[in-house]
């Protein structure tokens, strides 16, 4: 999607840029400023500032994801019963923030409370009850820093495979 718009964008700079070749000389913008160098202008604005954009926005998206794979390769693994949901008022792309009150048990046997505020897809609703496990890692650096990992308890929940019991 990013490629897509980010290609348009650079479309429009070279439409610009060409535009501005093909002024004839001494042309003006109306307030005075010479058209080919207005045109040039925009068209370096409409090249550079959607790679700048979406560069950082992929920059970001991409650390995010190196995130949870690194707590997922070097976090420790746990199981979390959800005590307490509740709902912010933000929303993003449609999809709820929720807050999560989590009481955890390591698979080394230590127990702790965490929160999880994240935005969660309405389809793993149905995971979150007070009956059933979801898979958490936890930051060996921050007890407070975990990750539920919903795609793997939805796809243990379609497989009938998800353990009950604490």
């Amino acid at each position: 999607m990013f490629n897509l718009v980010q290609g348009i964008f650079t479309v429009v700079g070279i439409g610009f840029i060409v535009a501005g070749y093909n002024v004839p000389d001494g042309s003006l913008t109306d307030d005075g400023f010479a058209l080919d160098k207005f045109f040039y202008a925009m068209g370096a604005f409409f090249i550079i500032w959607p790679v700048i954009l979406f560069g950082t926005i992929k920059y970001f998206i991409k650390r995010s994801v190196q995130k949870i794979d690194d707590l997922k390769a070097n976090g420790i693994k746990g199981k979390a019963r959800v005590l307490k949901m509740e709902r912010t008022n933000l929303r993003i792309n449609h999809v709820q923030q929720v807050i999560l009150e989590l009481d955890i048990k390591t698979d080394m046997g230590e127990k702790l409370r965490a929160s999880y505020k994240k935005c969660v897809d309405p389809i793993y609703y149905s995971l979150i009850r007070p009956d059933a496990d979801l898979p958490v890692y936890i930051d060996p650096n921050n007890k407070q820093n975990v990750y539920i990992d919903f795609e793997e308890a939805w796809s243990k929940a379609a497989t009938g495979s998800n353990a009950r019991g604490f």
